[in-house]
């Protein structure tokens, strides 16, 4: 369920996904921005441990008082997961590099408030912080398929072709192959229709079973 009370529904999926799906935040600080990931204790270690990068990525972590710090580090795209864990909750981000020191993402959570129970995790910027925080809706992983993010369409506007597009089942389709470091290049669907913005990036391109799954698929926000 979104802030605003809205529900989000997902058909045409005969994979099922990884687990629990994970909220996302912007946060803005000044000129910069990271993103953040809450969730329920655990939830983004099993996405990202029992996916096919899993096998290219060293963990580590650390207990601080009631917490705990964990980083999953892949060798493959020269990047590294934070994930900050507490009772019942958990928030994480993506940083480049390797070799990230476990107290990275303390660090940049301290211009916000965390509070965590068993109904949830509430974050909010500290009080003359100057942060501003951006809601996105959830993300997700189709097990062996595809990683999965949802927004509201009015919060990915930006992001979405204003012209074109395939007719699917649930709305319009575009590809837009994203170009990392090199000649590497990932393949990402973008899927929009009157209530959501879906955006699709499978483990493996020439799998098969990609191709339908994003002609059945449909996200709808109500």
């Amino acid at each position: 369920m979104t802030p605003d009370g809205r529900i989000l529904t997902i058909t045409g999926n005969p994979h099922g996904f990884m687990g629990r799906w994970l909220f996302l935040l912007s946060v803005y600080i000044k000129d910069n921005v990271f993103r953040l990931h809450c969730g329920a204790r655990g939830g983004q270690e099993s996405i990202l441990l029992n996916s096919p990068i899993a096998r290219q990525s060293t963990v580590r972590e650390a207990n601080q008082g009631r917490t705990r710090l964990v980083s999953i580090e892949n060798e493959e795209h020269g990047g590294t997961t934070l994930v900050w864990q507490s009772d019942f909750h958990e928030v994480s981000t993506f940083v480049h590099g390797r070799d990230v020191p476990l107290q990275t993402l303390p660090s940049m959570l301290g211009s916000l408030e965390l509070r965590d129970s068993r109904d949830g995790m509430t974050v909010l910027p500290r009080l003359g912080s100057g942060v501003r925080l951006a809601y996105e809706l959830g993300a997700n992983s189709i097990p062996d398929v595809a990683t999965v993010t949802v927004k509201p369409l009015e919060e990915a506007t930006e992001q979405v072709p204003r012209a074109g597009g395939k007719a699917v089942r649930g709305g319009l389709l575009w590809r837009d192959d994203l170009y990392g470091g090199g000649t590497e290049r990932r393949r990402m669907l973008i899927l929009a229709n009157s209530s959501t913005a879906t955006f699709l990036m499978p483990f493996d391109p020439s799998d098969g079973e990609f191709p339908a799954l994003i002609e059945s698929i449909e996200f709808t926000l109500s």
